[in-house]
């Protein structure tokens, strides 16, 4: 069963607009990466469960409105991110970059707000 992206081009459509910065094969594209970027933040729970559409209703749209979000960063900052890392210390954990204002996990807050809200993807431990 190859990968599949959670969010389809009407999602997109339907969250930006038609005048959403993603068209056609750009924009299946970074819902792709983005699928992945999801599957990494909810350690692999949403391809375990047979992908957004196997979710729970609100689990479902909080995914493909994650995966969207972060579709449209990767193309605006996403790439910044990647290429404009200008020092990484392992022992210390401390990254240095270079002009950029790039989340440090290299996904839009967004999207990380999302899936916490889908109960996918749990961060910490509240009172």
């Amino acid at each position: 069963m190859a990968l599949q992206s959670y969010a389809s081009r009407q999602d997109y459509t339907e969250l930006y607009g038609e005048d959403g910065a993603l068209t056609g094969e750009t924009l299946d594209r970074a819902l792709w990466q983005a699928s992945r970027d999801a599957d990494r933040l909810t350690l692999g729970r949403i391809e375990a469960a047979g992908g957004a559409d196997a979710l729970p209703g609100r689990a479902a749209e909080l995914v493909r409105r994650a995966v969207c979000c972060q579709a449209n960063w990767l193309l605006e900052d996403g790439s910044a991110w990647r290429r404009g890392l200008r020092q990484y210390d392992v022992g210390g954990v401390s990254m240095t970059f270079e002009g950029t204002a790039a989340s440090a996990a290299g996904v839009c807050e967004e999207m990380q707000e999302l899936l916490l809200l889908s109960g996918l993807c749990c961060r910490g431990v509240g009172p």
